[in-house]
């Protein structure tokens, strides 16, 4: 199980580095459980509402109904009160954080969307690049998943073919049935429609009705410029350490978008129809930047000690560090802004840790009553 990272008084932010994402939800909410307790996802009742790279989430119910503040909807996503693990083929473990976004109510569809902030957007699109993206996944049984998450120029509605609300662009990763309790994976375009077009792998990996593993799920864009087809890959990952091999895809597709249409994907979201677990939720620029920065023989890089005494006004802190890497340590008062910083200019020490002291009085935190602090690779 996973905690949530707050301490009652003077606590650290111990969350996998994010420094190189640019999206990361690892559903760090408040529990919304039980199903159909006045409560769920997207309803601003979390203690905040957003995950790095993202604005508030919205919930939408069958036919994209939107449910009012308080109100149980027919159809809830929740969040839960853990949060889901990985541990690849290797032993790898996956670095994660907070809780999970969950669904025990087998009942019509739900969807979920949250705006992309514009630099967020910029960062991911940009012609001669790529993007990825992981998540983990979960199927709880009965007849396996209907479900749909990706990048899109308009909110989903919650419907079983996770259509847009109105004629739209998007790219994105697809758990789609394919006859019976089949689900195959698949990739998905919006090409100026409502409903995607698919290429799905040749034999299923959902095929209820047994709850199924945790998959660690990924999607691959090769983004070229206008005139050159851009690529879209999907693959379950068993090795963290490794990126794979485009020719090893579950399924690919191409297309092609120019500039313009790509930077208007400035939604995110995710749609099901089923029951299950969704977690860690990551976008970068490299396949490093979404398994949480899990290499041969590292560790994700954490705040592994924080000494401090109550009534003295300086503080401590140890991470585990890369020797000449330079570190920016920053500090926080509710999780929500993370833009001061205590120091950016750390130059990691000889061996695999570093640590700093700080004085809070230079920083006019001495009198605080709750502080949390996060370190970024710079």
């Amino acid at each position: 199980m996973k905690c949530l990272p707050i301490a009652a008084q003077l606590g650290c932010c111990v969350s996998p580095a994010v420094a190189d994402l640019i999206i990361y939800e690892p559903f760090n909410y408040e529990p919304t459980t039980e199903v159909n307790d006045g409560r769920f996802f997207g309803d601003k009742t979390q203690s905040y509402d957003t995950g790095a790279g993202l604005g508030a989430w919205s919930h939408r119910d069958a036919a994209g109904n939107g449910t009012p503040t308080g109100t149980a909807p027919t159809n809830e996503g929740d969040i839960s009160d853990e949060g889901v693990e990985f541990t690849d083929s290797l032993g790898n473990v996956l670095p994660v954080s907070g809780n999970a976004y969950e669904r025990r109510n087998r009942v019509g569809q739900v969807s979920c969307s949250a705006p992309i902030d514009p630099a967020a957007t910029t960062a991911m699109t940009a012609d001669n690049s790529t993007m990825w993206m992981t998540f983990l996944f979960q199927d709880f049984g009965f007849s396996g998943p209907d479900f749909g998450i990706g990048l899109h120029s308009e909110k989903m509605v919650g419907n079983d073919n996770q259509d847009l609300e109105a004629p739209g662009f998007g790219v994105g990763f697809g758990i789609v049935s394919s006859g019976g309790q089949a689900r195959n994976i698949g990739t998905a375009v919006y090409d100026n429609t409502v409903n995607f077009t698919r290429q799905f792998e040749t034999e299923p990996t959902f095929n209820g009705p047994a709850a199924s593993e945790t998959f660690f799920l990924a999607m691959k864009v090769n983004w070229n410029p206008e005139g050159t087809p851009d690529e879209i890959f999907v693959f379950i990952i068993d090795d963290l350490t490794t990126e794979p091999d485009e020719a090893d895809a579950l399924a690919s597709d191409t297309f092609d978008f120019d500039l313009a249409t790509q930077q208007s994907l400035d939604v995110f979201n995710f749609s099901d129809t089923q029951v299950g677990y969704v977690d860690e939720i990551r976008v970068g620029n490299t396949f490093g930047d979404v398994v949480g920065g899990t290499i041969p023989s590292s560790s994700p890089l954490e705040i592994t000690s924080i000494n401090y005494t109550p009534g003295d006004t300086s503080v401590a802190l140890t991470w585990n560090s890369t020797e000449g890497t330079t570190y920016a340590v920053k500090y926080a008062t509710n999780l929500e802004n993370w833009d001061f910083d205590l120091d950016d200019g750390i130059v990691g020490e000889a061996g695999d840790s570093t640590s700093a002291t700080f004085d809070l009085t230079e920083f006019g935190l001495e009198g605080a009553t709750k502080l949390f602090f996060r370190v970024e690779k710079q």
